[in-house]
């Protein structure tokens, strides 16, 4: 293995704990900025009950990334459907909705990290190793489906893997390293300019 694969490797690496620490970060921030709110919620039903307060930090969590909340479906003797299986936003049912610019700030700042371990030099070196936060948080995103599901209601899985794992690291965490690279590429331009 040559050195420049081993440099992408540790990048790769890299990358991957931000997206984690992203990950746990913004759930941490959800729960310091919200937990009040969010404490003794239940679910009614015969599968109700209390949530446990992490559950339900959880599910505001992902809810900060436009995921929304599936509640279960409930079906009739003759097959209808009588309630249920809807959206439900509980970022916007609390009255948080400043908990939007958790996922927001904690992802470029991630982006901004990565770009500056990485020595970006350019904005595209910089996003690409933005995106790199993806690695670590996709897969916490899927972790949290499985143990954020009480009484049937959960996060909405296909929305959570879409725009929680992937679209909300790549697209800031691709931001945050551009913005990052572009700077430093200017201020190189601007330092070569005035030394010529």
């Amino acid at each position: 293995m040559d050195i420049r694969s081993r440099t992408r490797n540790a990048e790769l690496a890299r990358g991957a704990v931000a997206g984690a620490v992203g990950f746990v970060a913004g759930y941490l921030l959800t729960w310091i900025f919200a937990g009040a709110r969010i404490a003794d919620l239940t679910i009614g039903g015969i599968f109700g009950g209390g949530v446990p307060d992490w559950r339900a930090v959880l599910w505001v969590f992902y809810d900060s990334h436009f995921v929304g909340t599936r509640t279960p479906e409930v079906f009739g003797p003759g097959g209808d459907r009588w309630a249920g299986g809807d959206l439900i936003d509980t970022v916007e049912l609390l009255g948080v909705e400043y908990l939007y610019l958790v996922p927001v700030v904690v992802l470029l700042i991630g982006g901004v990290t990565m770009a500056r371990f990485a020595g970006a030099r350019t904005a595209r070196d910089g996003a690409m190793a933005g995106a790199t936060l993806t690695l670590g948080y996709v897969p916490l995103v899927v972790l949290g489906l499985f143990v954020a599901t009480q009484g049937g209601v959960a996060p909405s899985p296909l929305r959570a893997l879409v725009i929680a794992g992937v679209v909300y690291p790549i697209a800031l965490g691709a931001i945050g390293g551009a913005v990052t690279g572009f700077y430093f590429d200017s201020a190189r331009e601007t330092g070569h300019t005035q030394r010529t």
